[in-house]
């Protein structure tokens, strides 16, 4: 029989070890099983290598011995027992035992906290409204209440049978009885929070009243008009950072991040190696302070088409920390709510109404900070506003620019008229606005002079400065906005104007184009209604993969050297460099260089003046001399995290206070995360494959790797680390040298070794050159045998794509920088 390694419980089978782990030491951390059969003491990461190993010691331990006093030579055993451990019960008629210690029911406190996580996680689910949880609570007690009863009448027939003495029946009943405490605390929603609010897990958000608007009520024979207090959400986010930054690794994690980033002299990857952030930091050596990105959007939770388009239209405000790493930082659950209120309350009521609560939160974690004391750290962490994302009109509507982008003054960085703008390749620094200029402006009060409208809010926040510290948004202004211009004009060039190509075989091209990783985001087929009034109707997503592999898609169609096709080149340049998370020092000038050209060929060949939205390009260089990889500023995720709003408020018929309803599911949501003492794991597992010529693949892994011994092998046909997905038929880069081509890697198996090392088998492909009309890499098979590299030793983690096109060779396009 299997031991545990934790409490020393034999269990009758692998399977009840199983479950004896998950409700007796449900808060243990697994990160290591160890084998305590004979004094084995092997130890493993896995649960599936685990429970093998443990299946070579059964022929060892097929019984049990004498030495349980519970456990005679005519005992039964009766396994799966729905409590904690398994249910043991003596049957010895002649000679009944005076006392028994029945184990069944002991652990009410493990049974209370599955059952409190069963239902956080159905909370934390938007699509289930918390009515039907309330459903789910009734008949999971119906179903408790039936095996209590059946469990009674077993226990009394036994007793009447004399099977079991009454010491025993008591003993039993007793405990059978008290089964029903463990779901008092969830049987109404009222508990339900209570029972989390107690925790700690669920921070409730405060309602904050900010007006009065008067609601007509008509009756049939009556109309009368009441005042009704207009609120706003706000979430307590001092609780919410404590919390947050107490969960296991993330603070200890986010500390070790940041002292790794310090290392880095000539890459830059995050924020605070950005010069905003160090000159913050140069008086504030001996604090620790972390920066706060926050995100504006208005959003449209029901159908923004429909009768009730408007009603419903909602402004929230998102939190997160840039300083968490990196693969952690575009997961929604690490984006929090902070402020939600009705889009109409703010133009009635104006920004220092609306968001004066939210201000007074931020000089709380500015002058205060929280104190956190967790194993191997206990100090005070204060945090303060970084920089203020959005779009362009989200950015300018809560910071006191104007709203329309045919003003004068458009610009939120400079102070360019928008005659100027319309031609302009090159920022003109001395128009960039000053804080004095900015105070005159403010003061004078002319807005078709200034393009300010009012004095920004957020300059109650100690510290903050609009003029520096609002961000940029890649996915509105070059997704959504330079990239529709140029890729219309480039498609309306070839197929209308040179007829290198119809509309229907760039449409059917993308239909049968292979987009590897990027499959989830593949283009629709496009209309040429569309593209003539430069409006490609694709998301940023597709249009992140259209412009990828557009050369590849059609470039073939393209002479070489084509004066139009340098349009496409410059901004695929300029992609690579946006879309990346890191950037040698002096990539800011390359920018820079690039935008201006790119520019200066739109309106060659295009004939057509620069949109505000080719301008805002022209200050990118500076911004990311500012703030670090620009891509980590952009909205994409924050709109992301729209939709779990969206799915709430489509499952709820609540429409009397949607703030309220909605603010509460992402309190929920969050709720289920803290519960849980972590953010989850970091690798995913697909489904195990046979390995055939196991002994060879072995010799080979320890020729490449240096291992020594291999203990176990493992071989799935998928694994993904760290949201990135690796499977068969994608491309890893192996190697980066400075003065040659990469070198790159398709992969035909992964393998986990030893339970631990991430393995990748891969055919070696020869880097034959760089393609630039076709912007990929052209490569061909290496004839030698395959190689194994581990996850660790690769220069970059992001899986790459390979395709054929029409002249028969391949090509790699890159996904992430190089």
């Amino acid at each position: 029989m299997p031991i545990c390694f934790i409490c020393k419980q034999w269990l009758s089978s692998i399977k009840n070890l199983n479950k004896h782990f998950q409700f007796k030491h449900s808060t243990h951390d697994f990160s290591m099983y160890t084998c305590v059969e004979n004094d084995c003491n092997r130890s493993f990461h896995l649960l599936n290598s685990f429970k093998k190993h443990l299946s070579t010691h059964m022929s060892e331990t097929l019984s049990h011995d004498s030495t349980s006093p519970l456990i005679s030579n005519t005992s039964t055993v009766v396994n799966n027992c729905t409590s904690v451990s398994d249910f043991i019960l003596p049957v010895n008629n002649s000679n009944p035992p005076a006392s028994v210690t029945v184990t069944c029911f002991d652990n009410q406190s493990i049974i209370e906290t599955q059952y409190s996580n069963l239902i956080a996680s159905l909370y934390s689910n938007p699509q289930v409204p918390r009515n039907v949880v309330q459903s789910v609570v009734e008949g999971v007690n119906g179903i408790v209440g039936g095996i209590k009863n059946s469990l009674i009448n077993t226990t009394s027939q036994l007793l009447t049978d004399d099977s079991i003495s009454t010491n025993i029946f008591e003993s039993l009943n007793l405990k059978i009885n008290n089964i029903d405490n463990n779901f008092t605390c969830f049987n109404s929603e009222y508990k339900r929070m209570k029972y989390y609010t107690d925790l700690g897990t669920f921070i409730l958000p405060q309602e904050i009243t900010i007006g009065e608007r008067l609601n007509e009520n008509r009756n049939r024979n009556s109309f009368t008009i009441t005042p009704t207090n207009c609120t706003e959400q706000l979430v307590p986010l001092r609780k919410v950072l404590k919390k947050f930054l107490e969960l296991k690794n993330v603070l200890l994690d986010t500390l070790e991040y940041m002292n790794k980033i310090k290392t880095y002299d000539t890459i830059i990857v995050n924020f605070i190696q950005g010069s905003i952030w160090k000159k913050k930091m140069n008086n504030n050596i001996n604090q620790l302070i972390l920066p706060i990105f926050l995100y504006f959007d208005d959003y449209e939770v029901g159908n923004p088409l429909g009768s009730k388009s408007g009603v419903h239209k909602l402004g929230a405000v998102y939190l997160t920390l840039p300083t968490i790493p990196s693969h952690q930082q575009s997961s929604l659950k690490n984006i929090f709510l902070a402020l939600l209120f009705h889009s109409s309350d703010r133009s009635k009521f104006g920004n220092n109404i609306i968001f004066k609560p939210l201000i007074d939160e931020l000089n709380f974690l500015r002058d205060s900070g929280i104190d956190i004391e967790i194993p191997m750290f206990k100090g005070n962490i204060k945090f303060e506003l970084a920089i203020i994302l959005g779009d362009n009109l989200g950015i300018h509507s809560i910071t006191g620019f104007v709203e329309s982008f045919s003003a004068n003054y458009p610009c939120r960085i400079c102070k360019v008229r928008k005659e100027v703008l319309k031609n302009q390749c090159y920022a003109n620094e001395s128009l960039t606005r000053s804080v004095e200029q900015y105070n005159l402006d403010v003061l004078e009060g002319d807005i078709s002079n200034s393009g300010i409208s009012e004095s920004c809010v957020w300059h109650d926040v100690r510290g903050f400065q609009v003029l520096d510290q609002t961000g940029v948004d890649i996915m509105h202004d070059f997704l959504e906005g330079v990239c529709k211009y140029d890729l219309s004009f480039l498609i309306s060039n070839y197929v209308l104007e040179l007829k290198m190509f119809s509309l229907q075989v760039l449409n059917e091209r993308i239909l049968f184009f292979d987009f590897g990783p990027d499959k989830g985001s593949k283009p629709s087929v496009l209309n040429m209604d569309h593209i003539k009034k430069s409006t490609v109707k694709l998301s940023a997503s597709e249009m992140m993969s259209f412009v990828r592999y557009f050369g590849l898609i059609i470039g073939d169609f393209i002479p070489q050297n084509d004066p139009v096709w340098e349009l496409y080149i410059l901004m695929r340049k300029i992609f690579d460099i946006l879309i990346s998370t890191s950037f040698q020092k002096g990539c800011s000038e390359l920018l820079q260089t690039l935008v201006a050209e790119h520019n200066e060929l739109y309106i060659k060949y295009s004939k057509s003046h620069l949109k505000p939205k080719f301008h805002y390009l022209l200050h990118y260089h500076s911004m990311m001399d500012k703030f670090g990889p620009l891509i980590l500023l952009w909205s994409m995720r924050f709109e992301a995290k729209h939709r779990m709003s969206k799915v709430a408020a489509n499952t709820s018929s609540n429409r009397r206070n949607i703030c309220k309803t909605l603010a509460i599911r992402h309190q929920l949501q969050l709720n289920g995360i803290f519960i849980k003492g972590s953010l989850g794991d970091e690798i995913e597992f697909g489904p195990s494959i046979e390995i055939n010529n196991v002994d060879s693949i072995i010799n080979e892994i320890n020729k490449c790797n240096n291992i020594n011994t291999t203990s176990s092998l493992i071989k799935y046909a998928w694994i993904t680390i760290k949201g990135s997905k690796y499977q068969p038929k994608m491309v890893l880069t192996l190697d980066i040298h400075e003065n040659h081509h990469p070198k790159f890697g398709l992969i035909n198996s992964i393998f986990i070794c030893n339970d631990k090392i991430i393995l990748f088998q891969c055919s070696q492909l020869n880097t034959t050159e760089f393609n630039e009309h076709f912007f990929s890499f052209e490569v061909s098979e290496e004839n030698g045998p395959t190689i194994f590299i581990s996850y660790d030793s690769l220069p970059s983690f992001v899986p790459n794509n390979i395709n054929v096109i029409s002249n028969g060779k391949r090509y790699i396009t890159v996904r992430g920088g190089l």
